[in-house]
């Protein structure tokens, strides 16, 4: 009988020989992983990543895809490929330099077979320094509200689980955005009015040390994509100015999926109306820019971000 996996893991791999290793044992230490298959996009890859990922394939033939590209591409075009070759209804992003906790997909893949209205579920993680880390700050994710998650991305996208099928409604992740593909579907999906879902407990550890595909690039690129983001979905009072010139440079009323464009009105009905009327925002952004350069002035931005992150653990 064919292999039929319960659950595709996502993995984009560039410059992780480093990782692989552990990464590869904490995959098959999942409490699941005999319904899981795990498909691997190698970016340009080094012969030992290339070695590593091979003898994990002969090891569970069944159960791994292997996929080469070069050049590098970004790393929503990964996902859209790993997405494109999964076979099983759920699917799981696995950042290569991330940990999850072993029973973390099982908990998961329970959440969305309990509530089949939800689209996508997510949960609390700690963030670390170093890979490896067992100690971190704990990102307290909220419960969902399409309000709010069209506006930021308060639950991260190192930790998802969601149903294949979404593409269907809601297409594929954009390859225009180097860093921030899956902030741009939260927020698609939440625009739809779709439901996700949170999951109790811890679901692994994000690693902060800017080494993998989604984070090396550093704070400009994502500060960037952040902004388009922003922009493509009305978010105006939250837009940057110092990033407003570049980020406009990005199509913003269609996503790019496999070479081809798709106008966000063909996920989202009534995508220009709701922009036109999101247009006040402007004011309010300038409002905001203003006081905060204000604050950053008088040394007291940073300790204001803190109290709303220890305190509010949301943006405002």
């Amino acid at each position: 009988m064919a292999f039929a996996p319960r659950i595709s893991i996502l993995t984009s791999l560039y410059r992780a020989a480093e990782y692989l290793p552990q990464f590869l044992d904490e995959v098959q230490a999942q409490t699941i992983f005999d319904v899981c298959e795990l498909v691997l996009v190698l970016n340009d890859p080094e012969d030992e990543e290339e070695k590593l990922a091979a003898d994990f394939q002969r090891k569970y033939a069944n159960q791994v895809k292997r996929l080469r590209v070069s050049p590098v591409e970004t790393l929503g075009a990964s996902w859209n490929r790993a997405w494109q070759a999964a076979t099983a209804p759920y699917l799981a992003i696995w950042n290569v330099d991330d940990r999850r906790l072993a029973d973390s997909l099982e908990r998961q893949a329970a959440a969305l077979e309990a509530h089949p209205d939800w689209q996508l579920c997510y949960g609390d993680y700690l963030l670390v320094a170093h890979y490896g880390d067992d100690l971190g700050q704990r990102r307290h994710t909220p419960r969902y509200s399409p309000r709010f998650f069209r506006r930021a991305q308060p639950q991260g996208g190192a930790f998802w689980l969601f149903r294949a099928g979404l593409s269907a409604e809601l297409g594929y992740f954009d390859e225009q955005l180097r860093v921030g593909p899956d902030f741009d579907y939260s927020a698609r999906l939440a625009s739809r009015g779709l439901r996700m879902g949170r999951v109790k407990g811890i679901l692994g550890y994000f690693t902060d040390a800017a080494q993998g595909l989604s984070t090396r690039e550093g704070a400009q690129p994502s500060a960037i994509d952040r902004t388009a983001i922003q922009l493509r979905y009305g978010v105006y009072d939250k837009v940057r100015p110092e990033h407003l010139e570049v980020a406009r440079r990005y199509r913003l009323d269609a996503v790019l999926s496999f070479g081809e464009w798709q106008p966000l009105e063909t996920y989202l009905p009534g995508y220009a109306r709701t922009l036109h009327l999101r247009r006040p925002l402007w004011l309010l952004g300038w409002l905001r820019n203003k006081a905060r350069a204000l604050l950053r002035r008088l040394g007291i931005l940073d300790g204001l971000y803190a109290l709303q992150r220890r305190y509010l653990k949301r943006e405002l």
